[in-house]
């Protein structure tokens, strides 16, 4: 992995540490924002290449709301969102509105393997794509 922007939302301060400690060990700049600056446009001033968010924000709607408006701006359209929560029930009741948001959705506590597997498909995706040409 190299150095991508990655934004950590989330409503405990420890696990946002926590979090961004791990990216740095892997070579990734965190960027911790507190939920009550979380916007569009904060995430748009960021230039992040990944959100991970957790959902327990207040009203789940809230989250969604979020990622709707973000793949509805031009400039945030396919930014890779990685969701997480505690709570199980939330994760499968929002399973399929995330599915349709193009996010991927892990429940905490994760292991550690798949957190960075998401972490690297979202990298990857929202890579640009290299072109060869024949000479």
């Amino acid at each position: 992995m190299h150095s991508n922007r990655v934004m950590v939302v989330d409503h405990d301060e420890s696990t946002t540490e926590l979090i961004a400690d791990l990216l740095k060990s892997e070579g990734l700049a965190p960027l911790c924002c507190s939920a009550s600056l979380l916007s569009v446009a904060c995430i748009e001033q960021m230039q992040a290449n990944l959100i991970i968010l957790d959902l327990s924000l207040g009203e789940p709607s809230a989250a969604l709301d979020l990622i709707g408006e973000l793949r509805r701006n031009p400039l945030t359209r396919t930014l890779p969102v990685i969701v997480n929560s505690t709570n199980d029930r939330l994760l499968e009741r929002l399973a399929e509105p995330l599915r349709d948001l193009g996010c991927i959705a892990l429940a905490k506590p994760f292991e550690l393997d798949d957190f960075f597997a998401a972490i690297q498909v979202c990298l990857d995706a929202a890579r640009p794509q290299t072109q060869f040409l024949a000479c």
